[in-house]
């Protein structure tokens, strides 16, 4: 990195003109019956679903964060608590089309996107490749202790609850 970099303010000021192509700005226009035609019923209730559980999690916190408390066992968490409540169709949506391998880049207030990438993965993964994921992450200690103490109906669940 230089310590210094001259610019000349006269080239830096200088008029001139960027050119783009045109952008279209507010042309989505699709009404429920037409994307009715996109999604099955199942799709549906996995994306509502998927957002339920967000916000689930996201009143968790504000309870953890409000009330020192949560489902009776108490907490201490004296930082701060950035939730996304009422942005969870946004990231469900952001992560309806992505698969495994695409990377989500959050902020200080991502956790509703990495919940809603990680539900993503879950559905299109095999069971085969969840339970891979599970048993070597951390040397599959933590996969352990949910099927253990949380185990699912199915290999997606104990996914979910991991």
């Amino acid at each position: 990195m230089p310590k210094c970099l001259y610019t000349d303010p006269n080239e830096l000021r200088a008029p001139g003109k960027i050119h783009f192509e045109d952008i279209d700005v507010n042309q989505y226009n699709k009404t429920i019956e037409d994307e009715k035609a996109n999604f099955s019923k199942e799709d549906f209730m996995r994306i509502y679903e998927d957002m339920f559980s967000i916000r689930t999690f996201e009143l968790m916190l504000l309870d953890i964060k409000q009330k020192g408390m949560y489902a009776g066992v108490n907490y201490t968490y004296p930082g701060p608590a950035h939730l996304a409540i009422g942005q969870e169709a946004a990231a469900v949506g952001e992560a309806y089309y992505l698969d495994a391998n695409d990377f989500v880049f959050g902020s200080h207030r991502s956790h509703h996107e990495i919940i809603a990438k990680a539900f993503s993965a879950i559905h299109k993964l095999s069971d085969d490749e969840l339970k891979d994921i599970m048993e070597n992450y951390m040397g599959g200690a933590l996969y352990q202790k949910v099927a253990e103490k949380l185990p699912g109906a199915d290999m997606k669940e104990t996914a979910k609850n991991f």
